[in-house]
């Protein structure tokens, strides 16, 4: 009955654990998409090349968004 009780508490733990990183990687990736929007937006306000610079800054921040990503599951898929 122990075992069994230490082997949900641990398919809970790696449940926990893999709902966190998936939680950072979408988040990482939407703010760093928001962030390209904002600024090429912004710069496209300022440089009058709308919307150019917008589209420039939401390719820039998917591609951040995805290195960040890389970076948080990079360790975890080696250790396994």
């Amino acid at each position: 009955m122990g075992q069994q009780r230490d082997t949900k508490r641990q398919e809970r733990s790696a449940l926990l654990r893999a709902m966190g990183v998936v939680s950072v990687c979408g988040l990482d990736l939407a703010l760093s998409v928001l962030a390209g929007v904002l600024l090429g937006h912004y710069l496209d306000g300022q440089l009058h090349t709308s919307p150019l610079l917008l589209i420039v800054g939401l390719f820039l921040g998917l591609i951040a968004g995805f290195y960040m990503a890389y970076r948080i599951i990079a360790p975890i898929v080696r250790s396994m």
